[in-house]
């Protein structure tokens, strides 16, 4: 019985000099919902587009997770092919040898037309549009 005491008194000695809990974190704040404005244009099923006071252009896009506003930018043209970095030099009897500049010098090859990758026709097509 001595013992019980003991630890119910020493048990709550040590309760009261506990640290006190944390309250409760406050919850954050989430950001405001966006819907669609009134006289935005239907694109397509769940797209709209509109116009901001500033001018900027924006896409509304509706998913599964609500509306989502995505600035509207224009798809980039597509570059130019490049021009092949080999070069033909000469015709001989089905055979083309060309020539590319390397960082240790020229470098040339021989080539039967058959034979060619698509690098090397595109250099064959520059140069015949050339002649």
């Amino acid at each position: 019985m001595k013992h019980l005491i003991v630890i119910l008194v020493f048990g709550s000695a040590l309760a009261q000099a506990a640290p006190p809990r944390k309250a409760a974190s406050k919850p954050k704040p989430r950001p405001a919902a966006v819907a669609v404005p009134p006289g935005a244009e239907k694109v397509e099923e769940g797209v709209w587009r509109a116009r901001d006071a500033q001018g900027k252009s924006w896409i509304y896009r509706k998913t599964p997770f609500g509306i989502v506003r995505l600035p509207d930018e224009k798809p980039q043209p597509a570059p130019a092919p490049e021009s092949s970095s080999c070069r033909v030099v000469k015709m001989d009897s089905g055979e083309a040898v060309f020539e590319r500049d390397t960082p240790f010098g020229r470098r040339t090859w021989t080539r039967r037309l058959e034979e060619l990758d698509s690098e090397e026709r595109q250099a064959l097509d520059e140069w015949k549009k050339k002649r």
